[in-house]
């Protein structure tokens, strides 16, 4: 993990809620100096999976390539956007 200005730009975990299960999210950033672009990992019919939320120009993280992620899973997109803002 590196601080940057004070801030701590790392990888965190999270869990969220999808149709009442334990969502359990791992974040990878794949930039130490600033938040720009995360993989998140997390369990899918039995494997891991990862997709990728890249920050767009207005400063909110969205996931890339929506037909790479299951499409069960997109409605959390705004729930990602803010984990990784508040992290």
């Amino acid at each position: 993990m590196i601080s940057v200005g004070g801030v701590a730009i790392g990888n965190f975990k999270k869990d969220f809620s999808l149709d009442g299960e334990v969502l359990p999210v791992e974040f990878v950033t794949m930039n130490c100096v600033e938040k720009q672009l995360y993989q998140l990992y997390f369990p899918h019919e039995g494997k891991t999976i990862r997709i990728h939320m890249q920050r767009d120009q207005n400063g909110d993280f969205k996931i890339m390539g929506d037909k790479v992620c299951p499409a069960r899973y997109l409605p959390l997109e705004a729930e990602f956007d803010a984990a990784i803002k508040n992290y």
